[in-house]
């Protein structure tokens, strides 16, 4: 067992903070606590994340060596595993009993794992500190925990990059709404091997970006959703080399398109699938609606 990581000053004893449930909530479900998945959740679903906390203030202040008249704040920060991006609500001023932490969390720059991280930090340097051993630095960390939520599965999420078309010339600078690149490098990585996207010069793609919780984007991005899952299954049958009982590696383009193909045809085999693509692929779009569910 390692030994624990001295802060350099007093830190308050756990039972001064008592934690409530910590949840994360989208536009129109109900609140989920840590430990279940996020229902219904896509890169253009925003979430609040919630964080009750009740202090013990004085018992806190007199822990970690400090006078009442000692400014502390407490903030909540979140991370995505997938996208590595991170950000933090406005910090508040700690009070003696109920506090509730809340931070937006933009669903287009997170995806797997999100980590919430709740602190308690020093504000400004306290004018007459009780103790040496008291933090001195105003952003000291006095206290902290996480809570994990899980968004989607353990595969990698491939980037989504919202652009002007006019400007970088994808689909001709034409109007169109997204444009999905798929490189088919089966042993490549997934999310080096495809990146979605978003035309911003389109009127629908901005009101989706900026207004997610809009009934009308919630119908774009639920479209959008099932032309990917189309046009990847489209470009998984179109490789040849792309063989069920062979291991193309973790974290590989190879592995993604097997597990989707799986996912939707868990009953038929890629020859047989790949022989309705090629004599009849309306057929197999529109099978592929009807497992989707599209708009049901």
């Amino acid at each position: 067992m390692s030994a624990p990581i001295s802060a350099g000053h007093l830190t308050p004893a756990e039972e001064r903070i008592r934690s409530g449930t910590v949840t994360v909530t989208g536009p129109q479900g109900p609140p989920v606590p840590e430990g279940e998945p996020v229902p219904d959740w896509d890169y253009f679903t925003n979430l609040t994340a919630t964080w009750p906390l009740n202090v013990d203030l004085p018992g806190v202040l007199q822990d970690c060596g400090l006078s009442p008249a000692a400014a502390v704040h407490c903030l909540v920060t979140w991370h995505s595993s997938s996208t590595n991006r991170r950000d933090n609500s406005s910090p508040a001023r700690l009070v003696d009993g109920d506090n509730r932490l809340t931070v937006a969390i933009p669903g287009t720059e997170i995806g797997g794992v999100l980590t919430l991280t709740a602190r308690m930090v020093l504000a400004a340097p306290d004018p007459a500190p009780i103790s040496p051993l008291a933090a001195l630095r105003p952003g000291a960390i006095l206290w902290q925990a996480r809570r994990r939520f899980t968004l989607e599965g353990s595969g990698s999420r491939f980037p989504v990059v919202a652009t002007s078309f006019a400007e970088s010339g994808l689909a001709e600078g034409r109007r169109s709404l997204w444009y999905l690149s798929c490189a088919p490098d089966l042993d490549g990585s997934d999310t080096g091997s495809i990146r979605l996207y978003l035309n911003t010069d389109h009127p629908a793609i901005t009101t989706m970006l900026n207004q997610p919780e809009a009934e009308t984007s919630r119908t774009l991005a639920e479209v959008l959703r099932h032309d990917v899952v189309r046009q990847l299954i489209q470009t998984a049958l179109r490789c040849e080399d792309l063989q069920e009982e062979h291991d193309h590696g973790e974290g590989t383009l190879g592995e993604l398109f097997i597990n989707l193909i799986r996912r939707y045809f868990p009953d038929r085999s890629l020859s047989d699938l790949r022989s309705q693509h090629r004599n009849d692929p309306s057929e197999l779009e529109a099978v592929i609606q009807g497992l989707d569910r599209v708009l049901a």
